[in-house]
């Protein structure tokens, strides 16, 4: 994986700050997939990422990045991730990954790298799509309660349960109707995702309230 920056780079490479974005971006996209229990160990989770031809929506030289061909990049990079989970890991640790699960992996190495660390092409931060996740779910099957037809689109499962792209499409159809209603760009409808909240969980504005007044 190639992550191209411009003025960023010095003698040595990387400019320290994007070798860490990257690297941590790396961990949290490993996080997210241990969670699930799909893949444990760290060396088949990198070496999917490294094969995200990330340089596309990273590389300000090709100027800015329009939500169409986010979308088109999108998918064809999140289908190819799952064919390459069957095909070219380690026999010991080949397996299916369905595509809501491909999607997961870029969408929080993205979330990490472009959303927090301001990485990458001119537009990208509004085009990137949510990482899908429970909270995520149960917060917009919440918020659309009073529209049978959104919440029908967006109660996608378990992320397993999302196999083919176009049923990914559909459920981010529906965070981007989401996102219109809330006036804020199509990543940022994670703020429902405190809807969704177990029982005992706190809710971030907490934290946020301490950090940020």
């Amino acid at each position: 994986m190639r992550v191209i920056q411009n003025e960023r780079r010095n003698g040595e490479g990387l400019e320290p700050r994007c070798q860490i974005l990257v690297e941590y971006a790396k961990w949290t996209a490993l996080s997210a997939v241990k969670s699930g229990g799909l893949i444990k160990a760290k060396e088949p989770v990198y070496q999917l990422v490294d094969g995200v031809a990330f340089s596309k929506v990273f590389d300000q030289s090709l100027g800015p990045i329009s939500c169409k061909d986010f979308n088109d990049w999108h998918e064809c990079q999140t289908v190819a991730l799952s064919k390459r989970a069957e095909s070219d890991l380690p026999e010991a640790h080949r397996r299916s990954l369905p595509i809501g699960w491909s999607a997961k992996l870029i969408n929080v190495f993205l979330k990490t790298t472009a959303y927090v660390g301001n990485l990458g092409r001119e537009g990208l931060r509004d085009v990137l799509h949510p990482p899908l996740d429970n909270g995520l779910k149960n917060g917009l099957k919440k918020h659309f309660k009073a529209c049978s037809a959104c919440r029908a689109e967006v109660d996608f499962g378990w992320i397993k349960d999302i196999t083919d792209y176009d049923r990914y499409r559909r459920v981010i159809v529906g965070c981007r109707t989401a996102a219109f209603c809330l006036r804020c760009s199509l990543i940022e409808v994670e703020q429902l995702a405190r809807l969704g909240l177990r029982t005992g969980e706190d809710p971030p504005g907490e934290l946020v309230n301490k950090i940020c007044r």
